[in-house]
């Protein structure tokens, strides 16, 4: 809805229940995904729900790829424990996938039409929904997952004939993290130091590779952990010219490595074992 303003008699959909602002008063959802609000006393009675009361048998316009072990695409299969309808409340809603590369879900390029029903069976906030980005503010988005499918769709604009639980998935769900508990050296891929050290931080950085390096002035093989690329400048603290330490704001090289045992490892976050042996890793450096 793109109109600022309602007329006496109207009728609107909401979205959830009414929401208590920081101004005490309750308004309720009826439009997005920028979201448009009114406040509660200016509505009248409810007049119809379109939720879903329970599993029935559709037909689609939109075709979502599913698998082989599927019953045919107009017929919702019974719900289980975590499974539920949900019900399409507008025309063009965008169906969803993951894309290689990207945190969030990203339009698929096919679209669910207004009273179109699909079985879910996963309800998650986070990273891949969007959950608190640009224009949701009281952090309510999420998606489903549509069973059988690769396909999300957005909570904002389906009804759910019944709750289901919420799964946070966060940047642990998707990636290895390390923290940088203390200022930590960057090295080069042959194990020489490059002079530079991260400075300490609370950011949770992403790592891509754990393996063995030969490190030559040590005469030994350490574990280093791959820093996936970043493309913010960062503080550092390096080596000037007069053989000092200084801090800086520079950006990083394209490839850097840390020891394992400088950084401590998010343990929550997606498990990663060594890709090559010490023996490799020192087998590799005699041959350089």
């Amino acid at each position: 809805m793109n109109r600022w303003k309602l007329y006496k008699g109207e009728t609107v959909t909401t979205y959830g229940g009414s929401y208590k602002f920081k101004n005490g008063k309750r308004y309720f959802r009826i439009a997005g995904p920028r979201k448009q609000y009114i406040k509660s006393y200016n509505l009248g009675p409810v007049i119809k729900v379109n939720t879903v009361q329970g599993p029935t048998t559709v037909t689609t316009n939109t075709k979502p790829t599913t698998n082989t072990n599927n019953t045919s695409s107009n017929s919702v299969p019974p719900m289980s424990k975590d499974e539920t309808t949900v019900t399409v409340l507008r025309n063009g809603i965008p169906l969803l996938v993951e894309v290689p590369g990207k945190d969030k879900v990203q339009p698929s390029g096919k679209y669910a039409k207004n009273g179109e029903k699909f079985t879910v069976d996963y309800l998650e906030q986070g990273i891949r929904a969007g959950t608190g980005e640009d224009g949701d503010d009281d952090w309510e988005q999420a998606i489903y997952h549509i069973k059988g499918t690769d396909y999300w769709i957005l909570n904002l604009f389906v009804n759910a004939a019944k709750k289901m639980p919420v799964h946070n998935y966060t940047l642990a769900n998707r990636y290895s993290l390390i923290r940088f508990t203390k200022a930590t050296d960057l090295y080069n891929t042959n194990g020489t130091p490059q002079n530079i050290k991260l400075a300490k931080n609370s950011e949770e950085w992403k790592v891509d590779k754990l393996l063995y390096i030969w490190v030559p002035s040590e005469n030994k093989a350490e574990e280093f952990y791959h820093l996936a690329p970043v493309r913010y400048w960062q503080n550092v603290i390096r080596l000037s010219n007069n053989g000092q330490y200084t801090k800086d704001y520079m950006p990083l090289k394209a490839d850097n490595y840390v020891k394992a045992s400088d950084v401590k490892f998010v343990e929550n976050s997606v498990k990663i074992t060594p890709s090559n042996t010490p023996e490799e890793a020192q087998a590799a450096a005699l041959k350089k």
